[in-house]
């Protein structure tokens, strides 16, 4: 056991020459490599036979949750080398239904610049059980790659393209029309979208509980008003600096609004006390509320959200300037569940 452990604890840069030197494989005999060494490591045995080469030797099985968005790329990378690739057949995805393509932070979008719409191709009969796909800050994603992904993964309830800077009302419409399972949808950022394509998404993905709008400037009243009568279930929506929604939109969200937890509102100035107080009023399952940068919300709203919304755990009324100690006093008296208050 000792002489094993050894063996295979030894550098891949030391063991591969000895071997590729060495070494008469079998298919057998490869399929218990690949479960002893990385995919890197393994990876240049498969060429040293052709009965090797043309085996069905997975490599690399992709997991439930694939959601290390580095070892992604690489993969991927890898199944799309060439044009005649031989890894698309040695990486099994078969079994992702969650998929990371994009990045967590701002300062990590260079490293997309290898996720290109051809990418998208190779999604035919590779990921028939996906549900989830993050693109977040892709750089070089287009219309075309969410097109190619909506033809093959109708299936999706879930997708992030926050900071797809040039996905357009074309893709997203097409998402609408194809994944009518459609539960959540980011579009932060996004900053060509505009009603056409969201009055879509209200239209035909009745399912949706998660909306996130934030920085869509483009949208206005028309397609909130949709959003707000086509999906009854939602319960997450953010609109934070989509400064050309008014109340008329807002009363709207508040009269369909049983199920709402999330509202998100910051920076939409033209929002005032009368569709806040609407909001307060029968949307009593509201959990968090983000109202930052309205100018024109008064102690008045702010009291009947204090008194009506009794779940409430985050509120933000930083620089509201005209609320007072008058309603801050209300929330703190009547909010004792209340953790997150910011002023």
């Amino acid at each position: 056991m000792s002489s094993k452990r050894s063996c295979f604890a030894t550098p891949v840069s030391t063991l591969l020459p000895v071997l590729l030197r060495y070494g008469d494989f079998s298919v057998a005999v490869m399929r218990t490599l690949v479960l002893l060494l990385t995919f890197k490591g393994v990876a240049p045995l498969v060429t040293i036979s052709k009965e090797i080469y043309m085996a069905k030797i997975i490599l690399f099985q992709a997991p439930k949750e694939w959601i290390n968005n580095d070892e992604v790329r690489m993969m991927f990378s890898a199944m799309l080398g060439t044009t005649k690739s031989q890894w698309k057949r040695r990486i099994d995805t078969s079994l992702v239904e969650t998929l990371m393509l994009g990045v967590n932070r701002e300062n990590e979008r260079h490293k997309t610049d290898i996720v290109i719409d051809t990418w998208f191709r190779s999604f035919e009969n590779k990921f028939p059980n996906l549900l989830s796909l993050n693109l977040t800050g892709c750089i070089y994603i287009t219309d075309a790659s969410v097109l190619e992904v909506t033809r093959r993964c109708s299936n999706l309830h879930t997708l992030n393209l926050t900071c797809c800077d040039d996905i357009t009302d074309a893709s997203v419409s097409e998402v609408a029309r194809r994944c009518s399972n459609l539960r959540r949808l980011n579009l932060t950022h996004c900053d060509e979208i505009t009603d056409l394509s969201v009055s879509e998404v209200a239209r035909r993905c009745s399912n949706l509980q998660t909306l996130k709008l934030r920085f869509c400037y483009k949208i206005t009243d028309a397609s909130v008003l949709e959003v707000a009568s086509g999906c009854s279930n939602l319960h997450t929506l953010h609109l934070a600096g989509c400064d050309r929604i008014t109340d008329a939109s807002v009363l709207e969200v508040a009269r369909h609004g049983s199920n709402l937890q999330t509202l998100d509102l910051a920076g939409c100035w033209r929002i005032t006390d009368a569709s806040v107080s609407e909001v307060a009023r029968r949307c009593s399952n509201l959990q968090t509320l983000n109202l930052r940068g309205c100018r024109n919300i008064t102690d008045l709203s702010v009291t009947e959200v204090a008194r009506r919304c009794s779940n409430l755990h985050t509120l933000d009324l930083r620089l509201c300037r005209n609320i007072t100690d008058l309603s801050v006093t209300e929330v703190a008296r009547r909010a004792r569940f209340l953790p997150s208050l910011f002023l």
